[in-house]
């Protein structure tokens, strides 16, 4: 009789651990991706506040282009505008930076070798945002720490209603393709102009190699992990 009591008594606690622990182990689960996400949208964030050494136009320069900005908008309007297709996205990762070596045009260090073994070397793990084409980060993508996201950033559009709506395709300005000449007129009140919002959907990458994403479309990719809204304001 007493054993069976005292199997009964674990049996009945048993079943209030589960019914406590199980749900909460969800709730960890579901805030560690939660600011997973919030870590990925902030290096993409930061990344496009703030010009490189590489990336500002010379003091002559009139207006931006792909890889030479006069601002920070217009870094965002370009990289809004290379996510039309998977192949020239913008890709956020880690990797394990070589301090030993010379720094890189943009201040930026190489990326040790994935799988290479770093005792006694001066290494650092950084976090960055850049277009999957971009020359100097191109092979730091496939030494990546960890997994790689693929952004594709869809404009949201101000309708008649009052409404922010999502234009019909990725990597698309609808009032202009030109970061000089999306401007609002004087005195306007509406934002148009000022700042140009947009949603970013991030997919993982996988394999983390570029080149195994020509000619690929976004809707074969499927689905995104998640999703943020994002301002890039003037």
């Amino acid at each position: 009789m007493e054993t069976l009591l005292a199997i009964a008594l674990v049996g009945v606690l048993l079943s209030i651990f589960l019914t406590v622990f199980v749900p909460a182990r969800g709730l960890v689960r579901q805030a560690l991706t939660r600011q997973e996400s919030e870590r990925i949208t902030g290096i993409l964030r930061a990344e496009m506040s703030f010009l490189r050494a590489d990336e500002i136009a010379g003091s002559n320069a009139t207006s931006s282009s792909e890889n030479q900005y006069l601002s920070t908008f217009d870094k965002g309007f370009h990289w809004l505008r290379k996510t039309a297709k998977p192949s020239s996205a913008i890709v956020v990762f880690s990797y394990r930076a070589d301090l030993s070596k010379p720094a890189r045009k943009d201040g930026t260090y190489p990326a040790v070798p994935a799988g290479k073994s770093v005792p006694g070397k001066d290494v650092q793990l950084v976090s960055i945002a850049c277009p999957m084409d971009d020359p100097v980060h191109r092979d730091d993508i496939r030494d990546a720490v960890g997994p790689v996201f693929l952004v594709k950033m869809t404009q949201l559009e101000l309708k008649s209603d009052g409404e922010y709506k999502l234009v019909n395709s990725p990597g698309v300005v609808s009032q202009s393709s030109n970061p000089e000449k999306y401007v609002s007129r004087a005195g306007d009140r509406d934002p148009w102009g000022g700042v140009l919002f947009c949603r970013a959907d991030f997919y993982h990458m996988s394999p983390p190699n570029p080149a195994r994403y020509k000619g690929k479309s976004w809707k074969k990719l499927g689905r995104p992990l998640f999703s943020a809204n994002l301002s890039i304001r003037r």
